[in-house]
């Protein structure tokens, strides 16, 4: 083996440490942001804190201590989990949820080391991120506190976006032309998501300016992301076709757009409501 090519092999070995570090650190330091910061020091810094010398739980039922701790008012722990299927729901979600964040972000210093990745889609992908953990969050909040009132209807927005994070992840790479059915599908549920939220929720907060600060700005975490999706997608499009934006589309185009996002919004609003 040469010189050059130990260099090479030293360089890749690097690289690939490299992106596996940061894929670790942006999956840890997401949670430590909602709860250590956001929760913590923003939400309720008023809040009490826990005596750990007489705080006792007597709904937990110890079965993952073995014979070391018997059914009754344990002392306290950091973590407690009980042994359910619900238990068991949370785990495989959560597992899951950091393997696909995980492998997204190496990924994506991958294409990045490559001179692969598409700076705008990058961006809106990392704006992706607060709605898909806030639904994360949402089904384990459902999951563990037995509320599943809500289940259904956070499901339709779950998958939908989703799938839309799912295309701009692929169009993150500049190997995969942009002028395709993902622009449309961005675009098409990023109206479909406007649409439901204006007449649900975003109207009463965002413009009048009702309820509290926090689902304020939740509101404007959904709301910002989608208007940046159409923006953005509809500009890369434009700059793909060499056209000016009002002329990205055509009649027929516009005509499947409008079908589509009408579509999805009857079946978000009447069938998963």
């Amino acid at each position: 083996m040469t010189t050059s090519t130990l260099g090479e092999s030293f360089i890749l070995k690097k690289r690939n440490l490299c992106d596996r570090l940061i894929a670790a650190a942006v999956v840890t330091i997401i949670p430590c942001i909602h709860i250590g910061i956001v929760n913590n020091i923003i939400w309720v810094p008023e809040k009490p804190k826990v005596n750990r010398t007489r705080c006792h739980c007597d709904c937990f039922d110890t079965v993952f201590k073995g014979s070391y701790e018997r059914v009754g008012k344990t002392t306290y722990k950091h973590i407690y989990f009980n042994a359910t299927y619900e238990m068991l729901v949370i785990w495989v979600m959560t597992l899951g949820v950091i393997i696909v964040s995980y492998e997204s972000f190496k990924h994506l210093y991958d294409l990045y080391n490559h001179r692969l990745l598409r700076w705008r889609m990058f961006f809106l992908f990392i704006l992706d991120v607060y709605p898909n953990y806030y639904s994360y969050w949402m089904f384990f909040n459902y999951t563990n506190d037995g509320y599943y009132s809500q289940f259904y209807h956070q499901m339709f927005f779950t998958v939908t976006e989703l799938f839309s994070t799912w295309t701009v992840f692929q169009l993150c790479s500049k190997t995969l032309d942009t002028d395709s059915i993902r622009s449309f599908i961005i675009i098409s549920i990023s109206l479909i998501h406007i649409l439901l939220g204006g007449v649900d929720q975003f109207f009463a907060q965002l413009i009048l300016w009702q309820d509290n600060a926090f689902q304020r700005f939740r509101d404007l975490g959904f709301l910002l992301p989608d208007l940046l999706h159409v923006l953005f997608t509809i500009q890369l499009l434009s700059e793909e076709r060499r056209t000016k934006w009002e002329k990205t589309f055509t009649i027929n185009e516009l005509r499947k757009i409008s079908v589509f996002v009408f579509s999805g919004f009857l079946v978000g609003k009447f069938l998963f409501s």
